[in-house]
């Protein structure tokens, strides 16, 4: 092997999620993200997305930190 360093051990490929997780939890997020900036609720969203069994545990943990985040972002308000 080239790169003797970056091999990973069969423990941390177990433990590592499937490549496919990642990429949907992106998508998720920038959903969400631009459903925000829409200034729309994304509960609806969030709802639907955490019950996605493709995602594993720290998908979950990392969609729901997002969520929380951009739950908490308050509206710009446009006077006028």
């Amino acid at each position: 092997m080239r790169f003797p360093w970056r091999k990973m051990n069969d423990a941390e490929s177990s433990r590592a999620p499937p490549p496919h997780s990642l990429h949907i939890l992106s998508e998720y997020i920038l959903h969400m993200s631009v459903t925000c900036l829409g200034d729309q609720d994304v509960t609806p969203l969030y709802e639907e997305y955490i019950q996605d069994s493709r995602l594993a545990d720290a998908e979950k943990a990392e969609l729901t930190a997002i969520y929380r985040s951009l739950h908490s972002v308050p509206s710009i308000v446009v006077p006028g």
